[in-house]
């Protein structure tokens, strides 16, 4: 069965690309310094060891997505309902989606900048992918809310 285009809806997507150090700040939110190469001058800062995730610039797709909304406990692909929220149907290999990307459904994605990259900023993210679920002619993903 093919995804109708009256039943998508318009969404947005990102990757998780890597992660980042976080690193610690003094009272004036400035990075404290660990140290410098006097050979180089680059700067060295002291790091929490705490790794934040970073995802692309969210882009725009068109998707079904179905909510989870039941009174009977249901397993389905292995996951009990009442550990997601929706499932997203989209045609065989129209994008990239991973197990570790965001959706977002009805909140406009925003962007936040790291030392002069922009990237997804995923406390607006409305979902993340939990599982993806290929078939024939589609792939479906099961998606969790974002604690927001």
């Amino acid at each position: 069965m093919r995804c109708l285009l009256k039943n998508k809806q318009t969404l947005y997507y990102a990757l998780l690309i890597g992660t980042v150090p976080e690193y610690e700040l003094d009272s004036e939110g400035n990075k404290v310094i660990d140290y410098v190469d006097e050979e180089t001058g680059e700067v060295f800062y002291v790091e929490t060891g705490v790794q934040t995730p970073i995802y692309s610039e969210p882009i725009k797709f068109k998707g079904n997505i179905a909510f989870a909304g039941t009174d009977l406990l249901r397993v389905e692909y292995g996951i009990s309902d009442e550990n997601y929220e929706a499932v997203l149907v989209l045609n065989k290999d129209q994008i990239p989606l991973k197990d570790t990307s965001l959706i977002w459904y009805q909140t406009e994605p925003k962007t936040k900048e790291i030392d002069g990259v922009k990237y997804a900023d995923d406390s607006t993210a409305d979902y993340k992918v939990l599982r993806s679920v290929p078939s024939l002619n589609n792939d479906r993903f099961i998606l969790t809310k974002v604690v927001k």
